[in-house]
């Protein structure tokens, strides 16, 4: 094993334990929802969602360890399809997370607007929301190769590296970390408000969700703007370290898919307890359960 495939060991050993953990984990959400499945709960559409995406990528993520431990040697259209499917269900999951972030929002502050969405709607948002991650992923169909022995990202020029940086960070994070963090803090705003609603234990459930998200995929796309920094000041040194630091903060991003599962079996154990708390002094207001991620 070359000296380059040992630095990256450590993070192949955390997506390894992802795999582990996250893909039964995720599982068993997809299970639970199957039973509890009814045609009209968009809400549960968006888990079942989250938890194919989430699974999607972890399916895919031996790839990913094989090419940072050995020589890539399955051809040069696997590199870029494998890839490009892994990436998709990273970016479905991220905007999964910002749909149900839209959803509970307009369906407890906006329910007259939330009523008019019918069934195809519905469908119709589920679709546009996986073509947009398909749409994100796309750049791994084009610069995607094979070269010295690793399949790796392989652009023509810095120009296209930046616009294939500025467009991963702003669709796949900055616009649906906005959406998380602000509609959430205007949904907990409004449900303060409410007796029945002002507990710690929601509180601490909704910023789970917000700070996960946060925690696990901030590094990435903050080295990610270092690189494009360092493309256009030409700092080599600098545009060295960040694809250096690229298998680590990749490796995080798995984590937050990875503890999805979890998250969700907190938030629903909690959210559960206000929602019937709620329906006991105010019947007529209905808190649909959420899944958080994260890309």
């Amino acid at each position: 094993m070359s000296s380059s495939a040992m630095m990256n060991v450590v993070p192949g050993v955390i997506m390894g334990l992802c795999c582990l953990v996250g893909i039964p984990g995720n599982i068993a959400v997809m299970v639970v929802i199957f039973r509890k499945y009814q045609p009209d709960n968009f809400s549960l559409k968006l888990m079942m969602s989250l938890a194919v995406s989430d699974l999607l990528s972890l399916l895919f993520l031996p790839v990913q360890i094989y090419n940072l431990v050995s020589d890539w040697e399955l051809g040069e259209v696997a590199c870029r399809l494998l890839f490009f499917l892994l990436y998709w269900g990273m970016h479905a999951s991220v905007l999964s997370v910002a749909m149900l972030s839209i959803q509970r929002y307009l369906q407890v502050l906006h329910t007259h607007l939330w009523t008019r969405l019918q069934p195809f709607g519905q469908w119709a948002l589920l679709v546009a929301l996986w073509a947009m991650a398909a749409c994100i992923s796309s750049p791994c169909l084009v610069v995607r190769s094979v070269q010295e022995s690793r399949c790796g990202a392989r652009y023509e020029g810095a120009a296209q590296e930046a616009i294939v940086l500025v467009c991963q960070t702003l669709f796949g994070y900055v616009i649906p970390f906005t959406a998380i963090a602000s509609l959430y803090i205007c949904l907990q705003k409004r449900v303060s408000q409410m007796v029945v609603l002002r507990t710690r234990r929601m509180t601490r459930a909704v910023t789970n969700i917000v700070v996960s998200f946060f925690i696990f995929w901030t590094p990435l796309h903050f080295f990610n703007m270092l690189d494009l920094s360092a493309l256009v000041t030409q700092a080599k040194e600098l545009e060295a370290l960040c694809h250096n630091s690229w298998p680590v903060l990749s490796a995080l991003t798995y984590i937050n898919a990875c503890l999805n599962p979890f998250l969700y079996a907190f938030a629903h154990s909690q959210l559960q307890t206000a929602v019937g708390q709620q329906h006991k002094a105010q019947p007529s207001i209905h808190i649909p359960m959420a899944i958080p991620i994260p890309r």
